[in-house]
């Protein structure tokens, strides 16, 4: 099963945070989250569908979130579309770890 690992920003409100999650766990293939301190922790059933990753993409864009743990579910089957450098995402996606 992949995992997924996000690092979290503030939420601006109690009702943003619950937003945030009901969104998250709306999407199909999310199986299970936990967390330590700022980094949420996502099981997926599989591999996401083109859909279940352009809601990922929508939710940590939405939320300010670090997108680069994304890249990890490019394949040859989805490339065409995640990684063009014309879509919003692209920079923040693949742009290199800082060391």
């Amino acid at each position: 099963m992949p995992k997924l690992v996000l690092r979290l920003n503030t939420f601006y409100s109690p009702l943003d945070e619950a937003q945030f999650f009901a969104w998250l766990t709306s999407i199909k293939g999310v199986t299970k989250l936990g967390g330590k301190h700022r980094d949420l922790y996502v099981t997926l059933a599989r591999a996401p569908s083109d859909s279940q990753l352009r809601e990922l993409i929508a939710l940590c864009r939405r939320y300010r979130i670090d997108m680069r743990p994304l890249a990890a579910f490019r394949t040859s089957r989805n490339e065409r579309w995640l990684a063009d450098p014309q879509k919003f995402w692209h920079r923040e996606m693949f742009k290199p770890t800082r060391r």
